[in-house]
C-alpha cells in the first residue's frame, strides 16, 4: 500500500443499519433473560452483520478499485466472521428451545433475499431498503424466543420494527429524492404512507392481532418521519435526521420492553 494512503474501513457504511440491527437485537434480549442460547445467537448475528461490508467488496459491489485495493483484506476479514457466525449460530441453535430454532431460520433466509437485491442492484430502492431493514431487525426475533420471551411478544416486537423502519425509510428516501432534484416532491406521498403504517399498527392492536405495544413502538419513529417529510428537512441535515430517528428507535425499544415483557 502506498505511503500515506488511508485504509478504508470494512465496517458497514450505512449508518442507519446499525440502529436497525443493534436496537432490535438488544430489545430481544431485554424481552427475556440472557440465556446462553440467546447470547450465542446474538453474537452470531453480530458476526454476520460485520461480514456484510467485506462481502460487498469481494462481490465487486464497491467497485473494481475497492476490490483490487482491499480484496485480500476483505477476504481475511469476511472468512473468520462468517465462520464464527455459522459456528456460534449452530451452537446457539442447539441450546435454544424449539420455537427459537424455527425462528432462527428467518434471518439467514432474509439475508439471502438481501443478497439477491444486492446482485440486482435494487437494495437502495425504497422497497429494497425496507427489506434490508426487516432482515436486520429479524435477528431480534429468535434471540427474544431463546431468551424466554413469549411467541406473541417476540412476533409483536418484530412487527413493530418492520413497521417503524418502513416509516423511517419513506422519510429518508423522500429527503434523498429532494437532494437528487426529483421533479416532484415525494413528501406528500411519504407522509400519507407513514400515517397509513401507523394506522395499520393501531388496527392490528384494536383487532386483537397484536399488542398495543406495537403502535406505541411505531409512534416515535412515525412522528420523527413525519417531521422530516412535512417540514421538508433539507438534505444537508441528513446526519441530524439519522440521530433523530435513532433516538426515536430507542424510545420504541423502551415501549416494547415495557409493554411486552
Amino acid at each position: 500500500m502506498a505511503a500515506g494512503r488511508k485504509t478504508k474501513s470494512l465496517l458497514p457504511h450505512e449508518h442507519g443499519a446499525y440502529g436497525q440491527f443493534a436496537v432490535p437485537l438488544a430489545t430481544g434480549l431485554a424481552l427475556g433473560r440472557p440465556t446462553p442460547g440467546a447470547l450465542l445467537l446474538a453474537v452470531a448475528a453480530t458476526c454476520g452483520f460485520l461480514a456484510y461490508e467485506p462481502l460487498l467488496v469481494l462481490a465487486g459491489q464497491r467497485g473494481r478499485r475497492a476490490l483490487e485495493q482491499q480484496g485480500a483484506r476483505a477476504r481475511r476479514t469476511a472468512l473468520p466472521l462468517l465462520g464464527s457466525a455459522v459456528a456460534l449460530g449452530a451452537l446457539g441453535f442447539l441450546l435454544s428451545p424449539p420455537l427459537a430454532r424455527w425462528a432462527a431460520l428467518a434471518p439467514p433466509l432474509l439475508a439471502g433475499l438481501v443478497a439477491l437485491l444486492v446482485w440486482w442492484d435494487a437494495e437502495r430502492t425504497t422497497a429494497g431498503e425496507m427489506v434490508v431493514a426487516t432482515a436486520l431487525s429479524s435477528c431480534g426475533y429468535p434471540v427474544a424466543l431463546a431468551a424466554g420471551a413469549r411467541l406473541g411478544a417476540a412476533a409483536s416486537a418484530w412487527l413493530a420494527w418492520a413497521m417503524a423502519f418502513a416509516a423511517a425509510t419513506l422519510a429518508v428516501q423522500s429527503l434523498l429524492a429532494r437532494a437528487r432534484g426529483a421533479p416532484r416532491d415525494p413528501g406528500l406521498r411519504a407522509a400519507i404512507a407513514v400515517v397509513a403504517i401507523l394506522a395499520a399498527a393501531v388496527a392490528t392492536a384494536a383487532l386483537g392481532a397484536g399488542s398495543w405495544a406495537v403502535p406505541a413502538a411505531v409512534l416515535p419513529v412515525a412522528l420523527a418521519s413525519l417531521w422530516v417529510v412535512i417540514f421538508r428537512v433539507p438534505p444537508r441535515q441528513l446526519k441530524r435526521v439519522g440521530w433523530t430517528i435513532l433516538c426515536a428507535t430507542v424510545a420504541s425499544s423502551v415501549a416494547l420492553v415495557a409493554g411486552l415483557r
